[in-house]
């Protein structure tokens, strides 16, 4: 039997992209499965700041289909004060993969 380290890098590299409806933008957007680091780096850049953490989320976080990224760090001041938090909060833990419902149906 091999490393269960090395189960754990096959599980995480196998997990497929994932993507939601965001009815109020008429969009369907995506989320790359994201590390440990790349959540402490967004929130050791959030100093703190709880907001800047779910618009760092979506920031960072957030790509289309073909991967790109949706937005860049000049949306942040428009993300924070011009879009409705709900939907927001909504993308930003789908992102984050807070309370993902398919998952722990799955497990």
């Amino acid at each position: 039997m091999g490393k269960l380290i090395d189960s754990a890098v096959a599980h995480f590299s196998g997990k497929e992209v994932r993507s939601i409806r965001v009815d109020e933008w008429d969009a369907t957007l995506y989320s790359k499965n994201l590390s440990l680091e790349d959540k402490a780096k967004w929130f050791a850049r959030a100093d703190g700041d709880n907001t800047d953490y779910l618009v760092y989320a979506l920031i960072f976080g957030v790509t289309d289909k073909n991967g790109e990224s949706v937005f860049d760090i000049g949306d942040k001041v428009k993300l924070r004060k011009n879009v409705d938090p709900e939907v927001l909060s909504r993308v930003a833990n789908f992102v984050l993969a807070i309370d993902d419902e398919e998952e722990r149906e799955k497990n």
